[in-house]
């Protein structure tokens, strides 16, 4: 599906797909690097984030064009195609590992709907109102999603209900004609392991092959990693996410 050289290429542009990440975020190299830098406005207060993207960089060169861009107090580094060994590299150069997620594909043509072991009568809906923007919030708590995620035709948010009650979202955005990526996937604590991903996941993919998408994407936690395999989806590479300690950066100048 791709080549591994640029799959954190294709990870850094997953940042910038809808038009509110588009309007308030940026891509382009950093060194070795890709970097998605990213501001607005979270709880009234203005902020600001980088996302650094690396394939084969070593941690060094890392390092170095960290040091030279001067990133924003919340940053993260991807690298891609992570095993222990490299990961540990970093760790020795200073990084802290946050997280190993895995890049998972799941095609399209090939893949059948499974039925969930523990499957309840969940029903899944596509997000398209105000009020529908509460339902999702009120499973996270979060603030509600803006209506003009709602209306981007490139988007589609998706949720649960159960005896009335929402248990579980996702969304899914177009990379490409072809391509579509799996993100925000959430279930309610009190609703987990109860098939509720499951049936979002199933109604998701197949809403998405009817529209002409060739492959589903995404970024698995430890959680959901054997789930999303058992979904169809298999192991693309896996990404270590790591964070550099403010006190191994130097000061410079911002490059943009």
């Amino acid at each position: 599906m791709y080549d591994s050289p640029s799959l954190h290429e294709f990870l850094a542009h997953t940042h910038l797909l809808t038009e509110r990440q588009r309007r308030q975020g940026s891509i382009g190299p950093v060194g070795p690097l890709f970097c998605v830098h990213a501001e607005g406005i979270r709880d009234g207060q203005s902020v600001a984030v980088d996302r650094f993207f690396a394939a084969d960089s070593s941690p060094a060169a890392a390092l170095l064009a960290l040091r030279n861009y001067s990133p924003e107090r919340d940053n993260l580094l991807f690298v891609v195609d992570a095993p222990l060994e490299r990961r540990q590299a970093f760790v020795r150069a200073g990084f802290r590992l946050v997280e190993s997620q895995w890049l998972m594909g799941c095609n399209l043509a090939e893949w059948q709907p499974v039925m969930a072991e523990r499957a309840e009568d969940v029903m899944v809906r596509p997000a398209t109102d105000a009020r529908d923007a509460l339902l999702l919030s009120a499973i996270d708590g979060l603030e509600p999603i803006p209506m003009e995620e709602l209306r981007d035709p490139a988007l589609t948010h998706y949720y649960c209900l159960a005896e009335d009650q929402p248990t579980a979202y996702g969304r899914s955005a177009r990379y490409d004609e072809a391509i579509a990526w799996v993100s925000h996937v959430y279930t309610a604590p009190a609703f987990r392991k109860r098939g509720h991903a499951w049936a979002l996941m199933s109604r998701l993919l197949l809403t998405n092959r009817q529209a002409g998408v060739d492959q589903s994407l995404l970024l698995a936690t430890e959680m959901a990693h054997v789930l999303y395999r058992r979904i169809g989806y298999t192991d693309l590479a896996e990404v270590a996410i790591l964070q550099l300690p403010p006190a191994l950066l130097r000061r410079g100048q911002r490059r943009r």
